[in-house]
């Protein structure tokens, strides 16, 4: 809700309905999710977030805003998540199947860390996806100190020594195009 680029972003109506609630919709086709959480800062900008989140019955989370990291382990240790699923409200146009196969990568339990972002993006940006263990969680929530490791989650993921880490990727590189909203114009 405090973007700087553009306040409020994820409640703007984009065809008739608030972005969020469109990632919402997109979130609830991905194959493996039952629970969808919102981690929002604790603050009086996030009501509409969570009027909207009480509205569909997603579950709400909040806790410091400048450590997006610490609100997500609070938010899967809260409701007992094993598996981590981390999408942008600012990306309407998730695709689910992409972040299904995300998901399926890391419950091949051969990976703590999958996404389709890390290390080479082959999809849009807006579809980004990534799927962690609640340990990889933990380990990242115990041990990073970076203010950017915070606020970004998956960074110490990313770089860690022992982490195993997969990418879902596509032949046919699409990352040129953007489908966030980022900007009133978007």
């Amino acid at each position: 809700m405090t973007s700087i680029r553009f306040p409020g972003k994820v409640m703007a109506i984009l065809e008739n309905k608030p972005v969020l609630q469109r990632v919402i919709d997109q979130c609830r086709k991905v194959p493996f999710v039952d629970k969808i959480v919102c981690a929002v800062p604790a603050d009086n900008a996030s009501a509409p977030i969570c009027q909207l989140c009480n509205k569909n019955r997603i579950l709400c989370c909040s806790g410091d805003e400048n450590d997006v990291l610490a609100r997500y382990y609070h938010a899967a240790k809260m409701y007992g998540l094993d598996v981590i699923v981390r999408v942008t409200a600012d990306c309407p146009m998730l695709d689910p199947i992409v972040a299904g196969e995300v998901i399926a990568l890391l419950k091949s339990k051969e990976f703590d860390y999958t996404s389709n972002i890390f290390p080479k993006r082959t999809y849009p940006k807006g579809y980004d996806c990534e799927a962690f263990t609640f340990e990889t969680l933990s380990a990242a929530h115990q041990t990073a100190k970076t203010r950017s490791d915070r606020e970004h989650v998956t960074p110490w993921m990313q770089r860690a020594k022992g982490i195993r880490r997969g990418l879902v990727h596509q032949k046919i590189d699409t990352s040129s195009y953007n489908f966030c909203v980022d900007y009133p114009e978007d």
